[in-house]
């Protein structure tokens, strides 16, 4: 195998400026080494589109619902069995997706390197193995776990230690170990589908969603008030 077959799944909160800005520079330095990468912020769904598709077919109240479900089933039925890497961002706080995903990815045997930028130390001290954090995610979850300092004083300085993290990244990939990895799915939302985005795309997902709809409630917990 060589980069170009490896693809690389990034875990991170992507809920503001500060994190979706983080995660693009790192893509692109992954990219620019070889690496492909199932991205979710540039690939996953256009909210607007897939609302629409939904509003077509539930009643509205259903919808946000559905959005969240479709949301999650992309990452955890094509993202993450369709990568061989799972890169983790474990600075704080840190984000619950991110460890579901990376939990997810441990049971299925795919390789999860966790990374940590984060100076703050709530459960330990800085000095010790990771950094200070809550210790479960890092020795549990991960293969290899990334101590990376990154202050950031100048534009040049966040540009020299962003490839920094991807050149320590790139030093923990071996691509002739993961051989044994076949990304794939079988995932009932998503199986067959050539094109998630198009619209023909669109309209089959939210056909089999409606068809399994039951179905897919079933995997969550019973809420007792």
């Amino acid at each position: 195998m060589k980069k170009s077959d490896i693809t690389i799944y990034p875990a991170a909160a992507l809920f503001n400026g500060r994190s979706t800005y983080f995660n693009q520079a790192l893509v692109a330095g992954l990219e620019e080494k070889g690496y492909k990468t199932n991205f979710p912020q540039r690939d996953g769904f256009e909210f607007g589109n897939l609302n629409k598709a939904l509003m077509d077919k539930l009643p509205e109240s259903e919808v946000p619902s559905a959005v969240e479900k479709i949301i999650y089933y992309l990452d955890m039925g094509i993202f993450v069995p369709q990568s061989h890497v799972i890169l983790a961002n474990l600075d704080e706080p840190q984000d619950e997706g991110v460890l579901v995903e990376l939990a997810h990815a441990k049971n299925i045997s795919r390789h999860n390197i966790g990374f940590r930028t984060d100076v703050r130390s709530p459960y330990g001290s800085s000095s010790d193995g990771f950094g200070g954090m809550h210790f479960f995610p890092g020795l549990y979850l991960c293969d290899t776990f990334i101590q990376h300092y990154m202050p950031c004083k100048t534009p040049q300085d966040a540009k020299t230690e962003m490839q920094g993290l991807v050149d320590k990244i790139d030093k923990e990939i071996s691509p002739m170990e993961f051989s044994n990895i076949k990304p794939a799915t079988d995932n009932i939302l998503f199986s067959g589908i050539k094109d998630i985005h198009s619209l023909e795309g669109l309209r089959e997902l939210v056909e089999r969603y409606i068809s399994n709809k039951d179905k897919l409630e079933s995997y969550g917990p019973k809420i007792v008030r």
